[in-house]
């Protein structure tokens, strides 16, 4: 870590800790992971009590950006925040989703108020063994549907938002298919691509067969970077099952929980 990036947090710091509803701030992002480049913002979790959280919710009121040159006094330099309850900890180390996990990697508290906070921390970032199975079929159910379904559709309809939307799902998909092989944690879209570049299995052209079609998106290029997933792990299951999976998956993905917000 930047020793200014040290100093912004300790400034932060002594500029919060006088409100007691702050309990906690956590390091979270590049800085945290140490792969923060000297111009990297800070990236913090601000733990408050369950009061303050509830009043901050009900508000939108849950992130925090603060540019004072007084804290981070370096070019360009901010701190970028997130307000969390211990129960927001609780449950991703429970249940949290992968982006949320691999938003915790490398996570410390810089200031607390609750003791051993950190035991707590080191159980989120974890990958999700229970689910590795099932989201590696899930997943190559959508490639089987976008890589031989849908690209002929979007190209048959002449219809360019299907064909970038295909694209975009195949390598979102085949993207995740080597992080659960390789049992990474998914970053969420913003590094997918360099969180797949640096798994150690994955097809050798993966990269550049990704930014080939995502570029340049034809029918032809959707089955190809397909048969290349397919050929690079057996998806476990016949591909006469993908319609049935993709239809719970993302058509009625409604029935347990509320939809997505891409469907409501």
């Amino acid at each position: 870590m930047f020793e200014h990036h040290k100093r912004a947090l300790d400034n932060l710091v002594n500029h919060l800790r006088p409100d007691p509803s702050i309990l906690a701030i956590i390091t979270g992002g590049s800085v945290a992971q140490g792969k923060a480049k000297e111009t990297s913002d800070v990236d913090v979790y601000l733990l408050i009590d369950d009061e303050s959280f509830s009043e901050r919710k009900k508000t939108h009121n849950l992130t925090y950006i603060n540019q004072d040159k007084n804290i981070c006094a370096y070019e360009g330099g901010y701190i970028d925040g997130k307000f969390i309850n211990r129960q927001f900890l609780e449950l991703a180390a429970k249940r949290g989703s992968e982006p949320t996990r691999a938003s915790f990697i490398g996570s410390r508290t810089w200031f607390s108020r609750i003791p051993d906070l950190d035991a707590l921390l080191a159980k989120i970032p974890v990958y999700p063994e229970a689910n590795r199975e099932r989201n590696i079929r899930d997943f190559f159910a959508q490639v089987f549907l976008y890589g031989f379904y849908f690209s002929d559709e979007a190209v048959k309809k002449n219809d360019s938002y299907l064909l970038a939307h295909t694209a975009s799902n195949l390598v979102l998909f085949g993207g995740r298919i080597i992080l659960a092989h390789n049992r990474i944690l998914y970053p969420y879209h913003k590094w997918l691509l360099n969180a797949v570049e640096n798994a150690p299995e994955k097809p050798d052209n993966f990269i550049e067969m990704a930014n080939d079609l995502l570029k340049q998106p034809t029918a032809t290029k959707c089955k190809s970077f397909a048969a290349m997933l397919l050929n690079f792990r057996d998806p476990g299951f016949a591909p006469e099952l993908s319609p049935a999976l993709f239809l719970e998956n993302s058509e009625w993905n409604w029935l347990d929980h509320e939809p997505p917000l891409s469907d409501r």
